[in-house]
């Protein structure tokens, strides 16, 4: 059975949810833009490095830097030395351990992560305004160094300190990073101070190279405890919302775990639960010999009850269902539902069949009192197949497709039945199986073949119509019989193969056959719930070039209440093309007169059922004659199947019905066989 989705309840809180996709949506377009910048920026360094890669390799290039490198440092140290001599040791010390610390700070708080100066100053979230005043603030910082540096000579500050600070913090930015840029900044500053050092520039000119040199060196500080400063507040900002986020997750998790193992519709245990429950009771029954029951309900014709009243009351009905089930088994049993319109429960302790067909007696009797709903009286009725547990040593998956094919069993029944499964249908479960490996590895077009079956017209005695019943022959098996395969190629799909493989066989028979002679062709339940199995009908009517006039296809009314919906649109479409519709097998499906009445079709077909002992069963005999007057009020043809006797025909006839089929007048017969058929009945005007 399908399953219908269902939304959790309204009652669940889903704002936490919703503010946290928010969040996240938030912080996915802060990375994408993120992710852009740093693209920008590696597009624009790798432009920059492409000039010298292609010179250098990079193994080249980070040689030849080193080696640049270590020549200014050591000419700036040499520089250092020699002003250093002139001062006392105590200052020298304090010089030395100054110069130490920021390089320990420095290469400590990057943790010598290799990463570039321009990540570095992009991740600074400050906006461009922002930035603007922080320009501002360091131009007015400068300025008084500059000046207090020109006016005051010959001290530790102005000819050590302030020229040597530059080449440190350019020479660690450059060690850190290691990047092109940053090498051409340090290569500067060096130039800047070996041009004073050998008086190639005065002296005016080197301290406004410096005041330059420091403003750059202001910015680059600023930039990095900035970052820093922002780092930490985001380390806190995420620390204490993955927190938040936690709980958040902790509470939709609880929630999904809830919507995961319960049915929001009635509250009960869902098919997940089931089959954890199932194998949960299944496992120590096993092994210490205790019983127990399982079994299915499945709610008969709830997809029409849902068309015609609406998915809410729907909902309500299969409420008001599941607290019906819990009373009428009065905490014995768990119960669940496992479907759109199935129920399941799990019966501990019992070993008896009695017991257990009772219980699902009583389930169906509860069931089918009238649900009250919005001032409407709706009845429904269920079916329920059963397995039990000690007549098996299978797993709990087994038990359940036991009891899921005495439901099918139940199902095929009628209305409101009760199986129990034994092992008369463990024997035809094996067959049933041994017919799918069969029919998988079958060769459609040699192994299936129609055979024919004349629809006589008692009046006239002459044949109206053949109808074409589908047959196999398989190497492994023999013949099986149509009942058989044609239910388990509906279950595998393969009917979607087979129908239009024995349509176009019989399209080709019966184009041998007198054009006043019609076929009549059986349809299954998905074939007419398939807009395209329907489409691809028509097009091999249409390319056989036989009249759609001589074409009538037969459904059962349990194929047009699979789906009546699909089936109604694709009935109307076949019958636009001009072939006739036949309900089959009347009166044994779930259908109703208010379905007969809307459905388009044109002859009724009445089942054998009610012809058997119809000369001494005067309640068959009120069936099909309440039936023939059905026919004549609206104005259908009818057809009797199964007719095997004379006097079958007689009284048959005398009620009013001249169209007739059964062993009477012929078996099945190959396509051979119809011609001569058809001859035997061309020059007769009586049947002898």
């Amino acid at each position: 059975m399908s399953i219908r989705d269902k939304t959790l309840s309204s009652d669940i809180n889903n704002f936490p949810r919703y503010r946290m996709v928010l969040s996240c949506k938030a912080a996915s377009l802060l990375d994408y833009i993120q992710t852009q910048h740093d693209n920008f920026i590696k597009l624009v360094n790798g432009y920059k490095q492409n000039i010298i890669s292609n010179k250098f390799d990079i193994r080249s290039k980070r040689i030849l830097t080193i080696c640049l490198m270590f020549a200014f440092i050591s000419a700036n140290s040499y520089f250092l030395l020699k002003n250093l001599i002139n001062y006392s040791t105590r200052n020298n010390v304090i010089i030395f351990l100054l110069t130490v610390s920021f390089c320990s700070m420095l290469l400590f708080g990057h943790h010598r992560q290799k990463q570039k100066a321009q990540d570095v100053l992009s991740k600074n979230p400050i906006n461009f305004l922002c930035f603007l005043a922080q320009i501002t603030f360091v131009t007015f910082i400068t300025i008084p160094f500059i000046l207090y540096i020109h006016a005051s000579q010959n001290n530790i500050f102005s000819d050590i300190i302030f020229p040597f600070m530059p080449t440190l913090i350019f020479g660690l930015f450059c060690i850190y990073h290691f990047r092109v840029s940053s090498f051409i900044i340090f290569f500067i500053s060096q130039i800047i101070f070996l041009l004073k050092e050998f008086n190639f520039v005065s002296q005016n000119i080197y301290f406004t190279l410096e005041g330059v040199e420091f403003f750059t060196c202001n910015i680059i500080i600023l930039a990095v405890f900035d970052y820093y400063r922002t780092s930490s507040f985001f380390a806190f900002h995420e620390k204490t919302t993955s927190h938040r986020s936690k709980e958040i997750i902790a509470s939709i998790t609880q929630e999904n775990q809830q919507a995961a193992y319960c049915d929001p519709i009635t509250g009960l245990a869902n098919r997940r639960q089931f089959f954890v429950d199932l194998k949960a009771i299944n496992t120590p029954c096993k092994h210490d010999g205790i019983p127990f029951s399982v079994g299915i309900i499945d709610i008969d014709s709830f997809k029409r009850t849902n068309e015609i009243y609406g998915h809410d009351i729907g909902d309500i009905i299969l409420d008001r269902i599941g607290h019906r089930l819990c009373l009428a088994l009065q905490q014995q049993a768990l119960v669940y539902r496992i479907g759109n319109d199935e129920f399941g429960f799990i019966l501990p302790g019992n070993k008896d069949r009695n017991i257990l067909s009772q219980q699902a007696t009583h389930i169906v009797t509860a069931i089918t009192h009238p649900i009250r709903v919005h001032n409407n009286n709706i009845i429904i009725s269920c079916s329920v197949g059963c397995a039990m547990s000690y007549l098996h040593t299978a797993d709990s998956t087994q038990i359940f497709e036991h009891a899921d094919y005495a439901l099918y069993h139940a199902k095929r029944g009628g209305q409101g039945q009760v199986v129990v499964f034994d092992v008369g249908h463990e024997l035809e479960l094996r067959e049933m199986a041994l017919i799918e490996q069969a029919m998988e590895k079958a060769d459609f077009e040699k192994e299936f073949f129609p055979e024919f079956q004349p629809i006589i017209d008692a009046k006239n005695h002459r044949i109206v119509a053949f109808e074409s019943l589908a047959r196999w022959y398989s190497p492994s098996l023999g013949f099986i019989s149509a009942d058989k395969f044609i239910s388990i190629a509906e279950q595998t799909g393969t009917i979607t193969r087979l129908t239009p493989l024995l349509f176009e066989k019989t399209l080709k028979e019966a184009k041998k056959w007198p054009t006043s002679i019609r076929v009549c062709f059986n349809l299954s339940a998905l074939d007419i719930s398939t807009e395209k199995q329907i489409d691809r009908l028509i097009d091999l009517l249409t390319q056989s070039g036989i009249a759609p006039e001589r074409i009538e296809f037969e459904l059962t009314e349990t194929a047009v209440m699979h789906n009546f919906t699909a089936a109604f649109m694709n009935v109307k479409k076949l019958q636009k093309t001009g072939v006739s519709i036949a309900l089959d097998d009347f009166g044994t499906g779930y259908s109703s007169l208010s379905h007969i009445q809307s459905f388009p079709m044109n002859k009724l077909k009445i089942d054998r059922s009610f012809v058997t002992d119809l000369h001494y069963n005067n309640k068959n005999y009120k069936i099909i004659k309440s039936i023939i007057t059905l026919c004549q009020e609206m104005n259908l043809e009818c057809v009797v199947e199964g007719v095997e006797c004379e006097e079958e025909v007689f009284l048959l006839s005398n009620m009013g019905i001249h169209f007739m089929q059964g062993y009477y007048y012929s078996r099945p017969m190959s396509s051979e066989n119809v011609i001569n058929y058809i001859s035997k009945y061309e020059n007769l005007d009586t049947i002898d």
